[in-house]
């Protein structure tokens, strides 16, 4: 009796142990990194602030503003990278890969409809005088390229448009 205890707690063990393996590997196949700890829900007091990036394109006529939920946030996290994925299988512009990237959301209103506005940076962009303001400040950097990208969320048909890249400069 106790081998066979022993036995199945093995089993167990190495199915366990396979399982966040394969969970694992399966997120180190995406080339896009967002970090857990590294995303902000901004205050919609903030939205216009997020929106006036300076060399890249962001929503229009924009009507107002409303909080997204974690769990809003989740689902458009989820998508994200087989939308870039799915960019780079058809040759479109994508941020660059194999970097961690921060981001603010907010939520804005058009046409009455809901969506949500990403604000992405690279996470070496994040240090000093931003670290400890990102989470309560919009992140805005002029020109600084791809790595530096703005995205809009449709929460009605979760699909993703607009997305634009900063400039060089």
């Amino acid at each position: 009796m106790a081998q066979f205890a022993f036995d199945r707690s093995r089993k167990t063990l190495l199915v366990t142990c396979f399982c966040v393996a394969a969970t694992l590997v399966g997120a180190a196949d995406t080339p896009f990194v967002f970090p857990a700890t590294a995303r902000f829900v901004l205050s919609p007091s903030l939205t216009r602030d997020v929106m006036r990036q300076c060399s890249r394109a962001t929503p229009s006529a924009v009507s107002g503003a409303w909080q997204p939920s974690s769990e809003d946030i989740d689902e458009l996290e989820r998508a994200l990278p087989k939308y870039l994925e799915q960019r780079v299988r058809t040759g479109e512009e994508v941020p660059p890969e194999r970097q961690a990237y921060h981001r603010q959301y907010v939520g804005f209103a058009r046409k009455g409809e809901r969506y949500i506005y990403g604000n992405f940076y690279p996470a070496s962009a994040a240090t000093g005088y931003w670290k400890a303001r990102e989470s309560k400040q919009a992140f805005v950097v002029c020109d600084g390229g791809p790595a530096f990208w703005g995205i809009v969320f449709r929460v009605s048909t979760k699909t993703f448009e607009e997305i634009h890249f900063n400039g060089l400069g």
